[in-house]
């Protein structure tokens, strides 16, 4: 072929959409040789001094591969010179051998392709191609060629066999969604009028926004991929599912029962881990998934045959009857009083973790000497990631998840102004916009301090240095095919490092147990936890998880034991005379009385239960069910001045118009000194013991040295019926 560039063919392939993105790249993209007078090609290409030859190829071959080409550079990745070329080179001896191959690059997926490259090898080498060279071919049969296929397709962009929203633009991401930078398959589905029928139904509803990507990604397409799996193991025909209505909850019950056993959960093409039960969540979440389809399916019956076209057959006997049976099968999960102690992070276990993170941003070929949670000193690599290392320090210290921080925008931080500025009383506080991507009402800024505002400026700076050329969009970065700064600091390695991290230092929390480090959610249960500790209110502590219901964030307090008995101490109450008063965890539930207003006295409260009477009247301060402290001082002062000055007037008085002193035993003057003697011991102990609580009815000298505290820890809280 001659010329700089293609010759257009005036054939049917004239329509081709190909010749339209041919037409839009610039000039120097268009070939047949792909690199001189291309600007920052050193930069573009993975080879500064190779080309792109495309010469003797088809047009349409070399329209394909000119345009996968830009489309790398364009996504921030460098460009596959080698990996195109050597397919170039394939694609030439097979034009001057004879040997057939598709006639367009949309037609030749990876399979074909590795069959080309291993009759290349043998015809000319006469050996297999090694690994290395099978994978760097592989690369263009990824995301270049995914991205190929959707610039090319005119349909609906859910009619493509696999999604990608990095590759196809058309696919609907939410407002406060962050680029997707992964895919899933619908081609899983096997079954092929149930897969077309899916990836329908998906579609519609992304589109309509009543599911999100990471919705479908993550959940509504692997469960009905276990469906599709099901209907081949359980039916000759899958088609019998939809015949009859009647026989759909039995179908739905025999599902269930087989989706329960984990290794039925696992499709076999990973190697994950199969845990021993499955919980009933789960089961619910395929059974209304496939509930869902069906009633998708039954309320567009006029649409189908339009849409699906020959595959509408089998849906034309669904009705709103299958979807009921299905959905009946959904179980009620009984509500579980969860303490979620697995999800917190004590302090034993933080105390190595922030020891040993230095080892996390610690260059490869240097080491650090750690301590492990068994105690035993080793000698370990750095894993050479700071990025690593500040994201998990922001998840400790913000309690924010994984994808808020990996995806939160460079420039996240701005001044604390207003009210906020006065509270901070001179501190310093910034407010910090993290990349709430999972509920759209929520909020996405909190106040952070010094702390977290110099972790930022330093993985700011890191970014600087590391890609000075560029404006980056994400404060964590991908550092390979991220020429242009754009992709964020992907999960999987997130959890790959840290789980590779866990295993060398082995931290081990206060009960022994192992606490690994790639489930960072946990820190976010700590981080809420501890606030609600300290005694945040609920709405505060909603604002600052950034949920849109109070009950969400109660989910997430740890109801940890050692909070609670702690709690139980702080509600010990001491006598006037220095013993003190134990209240078991049975008796914690009666400090409700102190929210009742019939039991608010003016100067402390009665411990009285309410369905007991009081037969003391106005005798309080020698009632032992009376208990009062510090902020009533005042009163217990005054009235105590009060009862002496009343005392004393009443035995002058007494003593004037009898002409002898009252006597002693008065009863009269009995109950005034007694209570004269109760506030006089009240005084003392709140004097001696501040900030603690004192009781009335004091008897006998206190006792010399500490009061023992008892707290039974073996025994549960009392549940009601």
């Amino acid at each position: 072929m001659t010329g700089d560039r293609p010759r257009r063919l005036h054939l049917a392939g004239e329509d081709d959409p190909i010749w339209r993105l041919w037409s839009q790249l610039p000039e120097p993209w268009r070939g047949p040789v792909i690199g001189p007078g291309i600007d920052g090609w050193d930069a573009i290409t993975e080879n500064i001094d190779y080309k792109i030859n495309l010469t003797g190829l088809p047009e349409l071959i070399q329209a394909e591969l000119a345009w996968m080409a830009h489309w790398q550079a364009a996504d921030g990745t460098r460009s596959s010179v080698l990996a195109i070329s050597q397919l170039a080179n394939i694609l030439r001896r097979a034009i001057r051998d004879g040997h057939p191959f598709p006639s367009s690059i949309r037609q030749m997926g990876w399979e074909t392709a590795a069959v080309l490259q291993t009759w290349f090898y043998a015809t000319r080498w006469g050996r297999f191609p090694p690994h290395g060279v099978r994978a760097r071919l592989r690369v263009i049969f990824r995301f270049a060629h995914t991205a190929l296929l959707a610039a090319c397709h005119g349909g609906h962009w859910w009619e493509l066999d696999y999604w990608h929203p990095r590759c196809d633009p058309r696919i609907p991401l939410g407002e406060r969604e962050p680029m997707a930078h992964y895919g899933c398959s619908p081609a899983l589905i096997e079954c092929l009028w149930l897969r077309e029928a899916v990836k329908w139904h998906l579609g519609t509803m992304l589109e309509a926004g009543t599911l999100r990507w990471t919705s479908i990604s993550e959940e509504k397409l692997r469960c009905l991929h276990r469906f599709d799996r099901w209907l081949a193991i359980a039916f000759d025909d899958p088609r019998e599912v939809l015949a009859d209505p009647a026989a759909a909850a039995r179908q739905a019950a025999a599902f269930r029962r087989w989706d329960a056993d984990p290794a039925n959960r696992s499709d076999g093409r990973k190697h994950r881990r199969v845990p021993g039960k499955v919980h009933p969540r789960l089961i619910n979440d395929d059974l209304r998934a496939v509930a869902e389809l069906f009633a998708f399916m039954a309320a567009n019956q006029a649409e189908t045959r339009r849409v699906l076209g020959v595959l509408a057959e089998p849906w034309q006997q669904v009705s709103d009857v299958h979807a009921a049976g299905w959905l009946r099968q959904v179980s009620r999960i009984p509500h579980e009083v969860a303490l979620h102690e697995e999800d917190y992070v004590d302090d034993h276990a933080l105390a190595q973790i922030t020891a040993a993170l230095p080892l996390l941003g610690l260059p490869r070929e240097e080491q650090m000497q750690i301590t492990r949670g068994d105690g035993r000193h080793v000698l370990s690599d750095g894993f050479g990631d700071p990025q690593a290392m500040r994201m998990i320090l922001l998840q400790i210290l913000t309690g924010r998840r994984s994808s808020e921080i990996r995806h939160c925008d460079f420039d996240c931080l701005s001044a604390g102004t207003g009210r906020a500025l006065d509270a901070a009383q001179g501190e310093q506080i910034a407010r910090f916009r993290y990349a709430q991507t999972k509920i759209d009402i929520a909020p996405d800024t909190i106040l952070v301090d010094s702390e977290v505002v110099v972790i930022i400026e330093e993985q700011q700076q890191w970014v600087r240095d590391r890609f000075p050329d560029t404006q980056p969009k994400h404060l964590f970065l991908q550092l390979t095919g991220n020429r242009t700064g754009t992709k964020p600091y992907p999960s999987g390695t997130y959890s790959y490092r840290l789980r590779a991290f866990s295993k060398v230092i082995q931290v081990l929390d206060s009960y022994g147990r192992f606490v690994g480090l790639s489930h960072t959610h946990r820190f976010r249960h700590t981080k809420l936890t501890r606030l609600a500790e300290l005694g945040l209110p609920i709405h505060v502590l909603q604002r600052y998880a950034g949920h849109a219901t109070p009950s969400m964030t109660m989910h997430y307090i740890a109801q940890r034991e050692e909070h609670a008995e702690q709690a139980f101490l702080a509600t010990r109450k001491v006598k006037v005379d220095g013993t003190s008063v134990v209240f078991s965890r049975e008796d914690h539930d009666l400090l409700h009385l102190f929210d009742r207003a019939d039991r608010i006295l003016p100067h402390g409260w009665c411990l009285l239960p309410p369905l007991q009477t009081c037969d003391k009247g106005n005798a309080c301060l020698t009632c032992s069910v009376f208990v009062t402290d510090t902020s009533h001082r005042t009163a217990l002062e005054r009235q105590l001045a009060d009862t002496t000055a009343l005392i004393e007037r009443t035995i002058t008085a007494f003593a004037e118009r009898h002409g002898h002193p009252m006597p002693e035993d008065n009863p009269w003057l009995a109950q005034r000194q007694a209570e004269q003697a109760a506030l006089t011991r009240l005084l003392h102990a709140l004097d001696h013991q501040p900030g603690r609580a004192v009781q009335g009815a004091g008897c006998g000298a206190p006792p010399q040295g500490p009061v023992p505290v008892t707290l039974d820890l073996t025994r549960r809280r009392r549940t009601r019926p």
